[in-house]
């Protein structure tokens, strides 16, 4: 009988073992979402960033076009 009781209580320790574990890496998974959705939110900025700067970068290549335009055009009619 105490042998039986003593395998219960053993079984009833892995349960509850298992199930701090359990919680454990529920716990953690949570984290790691809160994490993938700050990361996700992170991107999404910088990416915008980024395409900002495209943009910025392409009315920066139109600007000098424009000026190398206009500096082909004085140089043509002097010469």
């Amino acid at each position: 009988m105490e042998e039986t009781q003593n395998i219960s209580n053993k079984l009833l320790q892995s349960i509850d073992d298992l199930l701090n574990e359990l919680q454990k890496v529920r716990d953690e998974n949570q984290q790691l979402r809160q994490q993938i959705v700050l990361l996700k939110a992170e991107n999404e900025a910088k990416n915008s960033e980024i395409s900002s700067l495209y943009d910025e970068i392409s009315a920066k290549e139109r600007e000098l076009e424009s000026l190398l335009n206009k500096i082909q055009n004085v140089l043509g009619s002097n010469g």
